[in-house]
């Protein structure tokens, strides 16, 4: 399996891993956004509209994930990321750190 690939896997399983730490009864859920060079992971009304992207105090960014590296960035916006590797999803200890984070910063 190519990393991009693995990149991909592993950041579908930290959205999973988000959504069950949730309460059952909110209306949130964590989704990925793929772009060209990184998966942004992001919190979501459930009853958002997916087709414009309405940025508000409810979306927020998780992080930001390199498709090639699998470096994780913190967010320091919608669409910027902040300097500096906060994790790493490929490295073991580092996943396991991330998947355990409240917030990456």
């Amino acid at each position: 399996m190519s990393n991009t690939q693995t990149i991909t896997n592993y950041a579908q399983e930290l959205c999973n891993t988000l959504n069950s730490k949730l309460a059952a009864d909110t209306d949130i859920h964590y989704s990925i956004c793929w772009g060209n060079k990184f998966h942004r992971i992001s919190r979501w009304h459930k009853e958002s509209d997916y087709s414009h992207v309405r940025v508000d105090e409810g979306n927020r960014v998780f992080c930001f994930i390199d498709q090639k590296t699998g470096d994780v960035l913190a967010p320091k916006g919608w669409n910027r990321r902040a300097k500096g590797v906060r994790f790493n999803i490929l490295n073991d200890s580092s996943r396991t750190d991330l998947f355990n984070a409240k917030e990456v910063a």
